[in-house]
């Protein structure tokens, strides 16, 4: 479903994720995301009804719901594709995503096709700050935390797409467990949100939102609170990694698949990482393997 938010910029509702759209003229869009790959021809289609030609197409982060329909749109419109340059290495090495939740070549069943999107066709780089894509000043956000380098797009609308930099409260009560790669980049995007100047914000799970500094202190405290549950997890006996992730999915009655138990685990990961840098746990080399304690 397309929807108007602002001025030129609109969102598409797709069963994916939530797309933005900029209007640069009354036919040419800038597209952020793409989709799923499945949904692809469908977004082509409607995009064509409204008779817009996607210009540019502008990826917040490499993750298959977000990008696995970007060689048809991009082939659909001639349309070069844009994106950070760690999320670049992803849309283009898919393949690479997988191995980096398994730390290994990946079964068969992780290299499906919800994390591993199909090859996007090369990206060109754009990087945080003022930005002129195609004809259009753009601000570009960096949002990591949730992947290497995830960014948001600000249009001259003032609307924030800001991709899976925050989750909403309807995709919490689904899955209550925040996905992210690195706990402090992701503490400070939230904060960056908070400081950045916009006049909408729309994110690809729960698209506008109208009370974006109270979903940002709830966004916080969700990761405060895992991080947390970690530390209180450890002063009794030491555990590994795989004991924290098992913990985790208990503990918050998460019923999870093998895709979603290596998200989790990822997370717990960077959790880890977070709070050994931190030093508020240790790390102990044990006959079995690394486990890890409070202080």
């Amino acid at each position: 479903m397309l929807k108007h938010l602002t001025g030129r910029s609109y969102c598409l509702e797709t069963p994916g994720a939530v797309l933005g759209i900029y209007l640069e003229d009354d036919r040419h869009c800038l597209l952020i995301d793409s989709g799923e790959a499945a949904h692809g021809p469908q977004v082509v289609d409607i995009l064509k009804e409204q008779g817009w030609i996607v210009s540019a197409l502008i990826n917040t982060h490499a993750h298959a719901d977000h990008c696995g329909a970007n060689r048809i749109i991009a082939e659909a419109f001639a349309a070069p594709v844009y994106a950070s340059a760690l999320e670049k290495v992803f849309l283009e090495n898919p393949e690479l995503i997988p191995y980096t939740l398994f730390s290994a070549h990946p079964p068969r069943s992780l290299a499906n096709r919800f994390i591993m999107p199909p090859v996007s066709p090369p990206a060109q780089v754009i990087e945080p700050g003022s930005q002129m894509v195609s004809c259009t000043p753009l601000d570009i956000v960096d949002l990591s935390g949730h992947t290497p380098g995830q960014i948001g797009i600000i249009t001259p609308d003032g609307v924030l797409f800001a991709g899976d930099s925050l989750i909403s409260d309807q995709a919490y009560s689904a899955f209550p467990c925040p996905v992210v790669v690195d706990v402090q980049k992701q503490l400070a995007s939230l904060d960056r949100l908070q400081e950045t100047s916009y006049n909408a914000l729309c994110i690809s799970h729960g698209g506008r939102i109208e009370q974006a500094s109270s979903l940002l202190d709830r966004n916080r405290e969700w990761l405060r609170q895992l991080i947390d549950e970690v530390v209180e997890s450890l002063p009794g006996r030491p555990m590994s990694r795989e004991e924290i992730t098992g913990r985790i999915i208990a503990q918050r009655e998460l019923t999870v698949n093998t895709t979603q138990y290596y998200l989790v685990w990822s997370t717990v990961s960077a959790v880890i990482s977070y709070l050994l840098d931190h030093r508020l746990i240790t790390a102990l080399h044990q006959p079995t393997g690394i486990a890890y304690i409070s202080k």
